[in-house]
């Protein structure tokens, strides 16, 4: 039948979820059960303002207006070390692992923060679609400037969107932390992906972009040289994956025209996503093959976008599956028929 429960498996990673419709129907009277990333307007103190400058270490990279200083007013997007860092260039690098049972070692890498427009926006969708595209231009410069340390092996690129998401200032602002180790969900990618490559000849990501398209009840818009999908297995209801229409391992290949073409695509997908859901907090993740690893044949760069449409609990902490209440071909639908006209 239509709503009964339903076990489906991430084509990549293997990891299993639960489509579970009916949950939708069970009582909740707890409050704060709908997060929303819309902060109405709250904004002082802000250190991401411009004439804040002072507030944040000196600047990294920065899009300014031509004859501005560096850490000063003019500027339209900065990049910037986290003052509250979870990781550190001034310590050593950590030596490699060895048989320990408990192995510790010095959380040597870097921090930053992408600060997205000089305008006080909490949403994603109020920034231009040029300050959009300034912004995925921006991860690709710092992915580039930070693969010349050779102790650095991968940079984790996400944005949190909304306090549920783990945002912490309403001023739209990315981080990208850089690491000497690459994280193990990326492994796991990795690692499935060069099997699947390994039995049939062919790069999963883009099998599973072919497939999408073909069928079709899961893609919610392309464009040329992309596509957005509700995800096969989502973790969370309206879950999403944008990925490059071609066979793309590296993001750091990423054309300007590219940028601006994955920005008016993805700002529309949003503009859906929060009609449908009332502007719900949403994690976006940027996965990429590490640095310096050159042209897999089987992986391909993708950016997922994780709506908190649930709350995460017992089966998803203590066993590491999820449950969604909407099945994603519905969901694909929904977004569809809530895309803003291009």
């Amino acid at each position: 039948m239509k709503d009964d429960p339903q076990l489906r498996r991430d084509p990549v990673t293997g990891r299993w979820v639960l489509i579970a419709p009916q949950r939708a129907q069970r009582p909740i009277n707890l409050p704060g059960h709908a997060p929303t990333h819309r902060t109405n307007g709250e904004r002082h103190p802000c250190p991401f303002c411009p004439g804040q400058e002072a507030d944040t270490p000196n600047e990294v990279y920065a899009v300014r207006d031509t004859g501005t200083a560096p850490d000063g007013p003019g500027w339209h997007l900065r990049i910037v070390p986290n003052m509250y860092p979870a990781v550190r260039p001034d310590v050593d690098a950590p030596a490699p692992a060895t048989a320990d049972l408990f192995v510790t070692a010095p959380a040597f890498g870097t921090a930053e923060v992408l600060i997205d427009c000089a305008q006080h926006y909490d949403d994603p969708t109020q920034l231009s679609d040029k300050q959009f595209a300034d912004v995925f231009r921006a991860y690709r410069a710092r992915m580039t400037a930070l693969a010349a340390d050779p102790r650095l092996a991968h940079v984790s690129v996400f944005k949190n969107v909304g306090a549920e998401a783990g945002a912490s200032l309403g001023h739209l602002h990315s981080q990208m932390i850089a690491t000497p180790v690459v994280p193990e969900l990326l492994r796991t990618e990795l690692s499935c992906a060069a099997e699947h490559f390994g039995r049939t000849g062919r790069c999963v990501f883009c099998a599973l972009v072919r497939d999408e398209l073909a069928d079709g009840a899961r893609v919610v818009a392309r464009s040329e040289r992309f596509v957005i999908v509700t995800a096969f297995a989502p973790r969370f209801a309206y879950e999403m994956w944008l990925l490059p229409v071609a066979h793309e391992p590296r993001y750091e290949a990423l054309t300007d025209y590219g940028a601006d073409e994955l920005a008016a695509l993805l700002k529309r997908v949003l503009v859906a996503l929060d009609r449908v859901q009332n502007a719900p907090a949403y994690n976006w993740f940027l996965h990429t093959s590490p640095l310096r690893t050159g042209e897999l044949p089987h992986y391909h760069w993708h950016l997922e976008v994780l709506p908190r449409t649930a709350r995460p609990a017992g089966l998803e902490w203590g066993f590491g599956c999820h449950i969604t209440t909407v099945a994603p071909e519905q969901a694909a639908a929904e977004l569809r028929d809530a895309l803003p006209k291009s």
